[in-house]
C-alpha cells in the first residue's frame, strides 16, 4: 500500500488502474498500426497485379504481331 497521509492506494488498485490505462492506450495504437500494415500490403499487391497485367498485355500484343506476319 502507498500511503499519502489522508489518501492511500493499495497496490492491487494501482496495478489494475495501470493495466487498464495501458490497454486503453495500446488498443488504438495497435489498431492504427494494424490498419497501416494492411493498407501497405494491399497497395503492394495492387502494384504487383498491375505489373502482371502489363506483362500479359505485352505478350498478347507480341502474339498478335507474330500471327499477322
Amino acid at each position: 500500500m502507498i500511503d499519502f497521509g489522508v489518501v492511500s492506494i493499495e497496490w492491487g488498485t494501482l496495478l489494475f488502474q495501470l493495466m487498464t490505462f495501458l490497454i486503453l492506450l495500446g488498443l488504438p495504437v495497435g489498431l492504427i498500426i494494424y490498419l497501416f500494415a494492411r493498407s501497405n500490403r494491399k497497395k503492394k499487391t495492387m502494384v504487383e497485379l498491375e505489373r502482371r497485367i502489363e506483362q500479359l498485355e505485352q505478350e498478347v500484343k507480341q502474339n498478335k504481331k507474330k500471327e499477322s506476319q
